[in-house]
């Protein structure tokens, strides 16, 4: 063994010496200069990683060939520098296939790309905006020859031609970059290195199927590129049939390059395509029932007809019932639900009243057999109520009566000086209290008589002021709130205008659905769940009704004008079994029907029927709250009955489908002798609904006079519709219908004592001013 020379072994010994003495490196350091290299790395600039130095050079040549063109050559490196990955290894002694031309045009072409693409050539990679387009128009021809194939399902004859190659499949741009581009980001490097393993026979294509060894053809087809067979022969782009074995196959056959939705499952892609056209005259509920179609009455002009026939999205029946969902939730989330149950609720609570005592209260609340908001909660949210839509006389005389009550009103002090409250004479004890009421032998300022009032006097007002010729009257209840009072320079002994210097005990409460007012403490108001108003004196100051229906305020405070909730009752449920109807109705029933109708139909069949059946429920009975889309939903079942009988020629014993179709609509009307289903709604929706669907629903004529006849149809029926709606618009706001004890039964029969109770409105035509004093 040769040893080493002496300056050879110093050098080493004094190596091991240096690295003994050398000091540990400190954590400090070694967190500064992992940050150093960390930024170094993600702006571009590390010395150490030529990889990254070579991909940020790439990114600038892109950048600066998306700027503009005309980059000097000196700037961009050479091809084989751009490349991250290893170029493709060849076998020498690999025996050549049938696909070694195709492989190696590949190869150049791939090659070709990749230097193009980092040069900024005319092969550059498509954008992402580029390849969304052209995989939508592949996808699109793709439904229509499926479509095509497949449309005798909905029809009763065959396609009469065939439909073509479309143009897209045949062409030969450049196949690899939509497949690869859609499902792949990889280097260009990488994605030759896998196109050259996929056509040499490996294993390693993700998602690609084997097929049998095909032959190679002598000339290129239509569906070829460079001699490579793609498959694209059949319309759409299906595989082509198996072809026959060859009689030597390849020792590496492999598939050809699968084309378009491979990657897909396909459930998926069947469900995307498939969309079977809404057949006239049968429909789910059809199917669902096994109606039975004649085959002889179905001529060549009927099928032109029915191949005619467009074939919708259910968009309305998509929106309608998405609203409607968001709605309910919403309702829920801010009122909360109503005791659930057919009857009444007693809520009982200890709480302080206006004579200072506590007192245990009871407050009775309806139930709501839907698991909902409560009523008066569906008022505020826009719930079918005729008093928020017209004037009332009979709520306007009760009022009227409260009003005259209180204008005899004065302010009851409490000798002891705990407060005061604003009462009539019957309600201020004479022992505990002094009723200050201004007379004739007495009277106020001015000679009022009418008065005093808890809180506020002309006198002592400043906004609104009572001065000429803007004087207060001497009715109280036609006083304004006054906003702004001046001081009162007396001292609290003195009984002079004691009024306006004890502590008020009770101010003005609205609750109730028939705008109600009474002169009470905040939580005896709470617990009747009405809205205190802190601001006032009195309840005339307040208009009650109008805060009671909520929504936009009334163009005129005495007279109700919501009569926008004809139709957003129509988006509203009284309760989550409620919507549950609704939703399987409309995904079921409707959407079928907006197959065959289209979007612009159902909604004016949809929202006609929902509008003239709430009408007609205001009408006949105006003083109960309803809410949901039912007179609408029986609009849209009486399309079946029209469906069937305008195509009745179809059917082989046309009095079956008449007899299933009414059926259900039968159940319905029993389910409206329940609590919150409005009977009323779902007869007039069902005769407008039948109106509307023979003036607007499309039809197959059989024969001249058939045609002619529903030509008649249409015109009878749309004038009928019209004048019935007018007749109940003029009934409901010209000559009211007020009394009408028998309606209340179509709507719902009292099967037990308190069954309709919490639908039962029991108009309060007395004062109700001081019933809690």
């Amino acid at each position: 063994m040769e040893i080493g020379s002496k300056e050879q072994v110093n050098n080493a010994m004094s190596g091991d010496t240096n690295r003994d003495s050398a000091e540990p490196e400190s954590r400090t350091s070694k967190i500064s200069k992992k940050a150093r290299q960390s930024i170094a790395e993600f702006f571009g600039v590390s010395e150490a990683d030529e990889r990254n130095a070579i991909r940020w050079e790439k990114r600038r040549v892109r950048m600066a060939q998306a700027i503009g063109k005309g980059l000097k050559e000196d700037t961009v490196s050479p091809p084989g520098d751009l490349t991250d990955g290893m170029r493709p290894i060849k076998d020498p002694l690999r025996k050549p296939t049938r696909f070694s031309i195709g492989t190696r045009q590949i190869n150049r072409q791939s090659s070709q790309f990749s230097v193009a693409t980092s040069l900024g050539g005319e092969f550059r990679k498509k954008s992402v905006f580029q390849m969304t387009v052209k995989g939508l128009q592949s996808l699109s021809s793709l439904r229509r020859d499926v479509r095509s194939k497949k449309s005798i399902q909905g029809q009763s004859f065959a396609p009469g031609s065939v439909s073509q190659v479309p143009e897209d499949s045949k062409s030969t741009d450049d196949a690899f970059s939509l497949v690869d581009d859609v499902f792949f980001d990889e280097n260009l490097a990488s994605r030759d290195a896998r196109a050259h393993r996929e056509l040499s026979g490996g294993p390693s294509a993700p998602g690609w199927r084997r097929r049998p060894p095909q032959p190679l053809p002598s000339t290129p087809g239509p569906d070829t590129v460079d001699g490579i067979d793609f498959g694209l022969s059949a319309p759409g782009w299906r595989r082509r049939p198996p072809q026959p074995l060859p009689s030597t196959p390849g020792p590496d056959t492999v598939d050809g390059i699968d084309f378009g939705l491979s990657k897909i499952k396909d459930k998926v892609v069947q469900s995307a395509m498939n969309r079977d056209k809404r057949q006239l005259g049968v429909g789910k509920f059809g199917k669902f029932a096994r109606f039975s179609m004649k085959s002889s009455i179905v001529t060549k002009d009927v099928k032109q007809q029915l191949d005619d026939l467009d074939d919708h999205r259910p968009y309305f029946s998509y929106w309608v019932t998405f609203v409607q969902i968001v709605i309910f939730i919403v309702s829920v989330a801010v009122y909360g639900i109503a005791p659930i149950g057919i009857g009444t609720t007693k809520v009982s609570a200890n709480v302080k009243m206006p004579n200072l005592a506590i007192q245990t209260e009871t407050y009775v609340e309806r139930d709501n057999l839907w698991i909902g908001p409560r009523q008066a909660d569906l008022i505020h949210l826009g719930a079918k109520y005729s008093p928020c839509m017209r004037v009332d006389e009979n709520l306007n005389r009760a009022l009227e009566y409260d009003r005259k009550e209180e204008s005899e009103t004065a302010c009851c002090i409490r000798n002891d000086g705990s407060g005061c409250v604003q009462t009539v004479e019957g309600g201020c004890s004479p022992i505990l209290s002094s009723w200050e009421k201004w007379t004739v032998d007495a009277p106020g300022e001015g000679n009022r008589t009418s008065g005093t009032v808890c809180g506020q006097d002309p006198r002592f007002c400043s906004n609104p002021s009572s001065t000429p010729p803007f004087e207060w009257p001497d009715r109280i209840t036609d006083w304004p709130i006054c906003k702004e009072t001046a001081k009162h320079n007396q001292s609290a002994a003195s009984r002079k205008d004691r009024h306006m210097q004890c502590d008020i005990l009770g101010r003005p409460c609205c609750f109730g659905i028939q705008g109600e007012c009474i002169i009470t403490t905040p939580e005896h108001c709470n617990l009747k769940r009405g809205f205190f108003h802190s601001e006032a004196s009195l309840c005339s100051q307040v208009n009650c009704f109008e805060e009671i229906c909520g929504m936009i305020p009334f163009a005129d405070s005495s007279h109700p004008d919501q009569f926008y909730r004809l139709w957003t009752s129509l988006f509203l449920h009284g309760g989550l079994v409620h919507l549950i109807i609704s939703i399987l109705f409309q995904m079921f029933i409707m959407r079928d029907l907006e197959k065959l109708m289209g979007a612009i139909r159902t909604c004016i069949i949809y929202i006609g029927s929902g509008v003239a059946g709430n009408l007609a429920s205001c009408t006949f009975i105006p003083y109960q709250v309803e809410v949901g889309p039912t007179g609408a939903q029986f609009g849209i079942a009486a399309c079946m009955v029209v469906e069937v009988i305008q195509s009745y020629q179809m059917y082989r014993r046309p009095w079956r489908p008449v007899l299933i179709t009414l059926g259900p609509l039968l159940i319905f009307f029993l389910l409206g002798l329940l609590p919150w289903f409005d009977n009323w709604a779902h007869i007039f929706g069902f005769l407008f609904g039948f109106m509307l669907a023979f003036a607007v629903m499309p039809y197959v004529t059989f024969g001249q006079f058939d045609k002619h006849r529903k030509l008649i149809s249409i015109i009878v029926s749309l004038g009928l519709a019209i004048g019935l709606f007018t007749i109940l618009v003029l009934v409901f706001y010209v000559a009211p219908l007020t009394e009408c004890n028998w309606c209340i039964y179509l709507n719902c029969i009292p099967l037990t004592a308190d069954f309709c109770e919490n639908m039962a409105v029991d108009l309060n035509k007395n004062s109700s001013y001081s019933t809690y004093i």
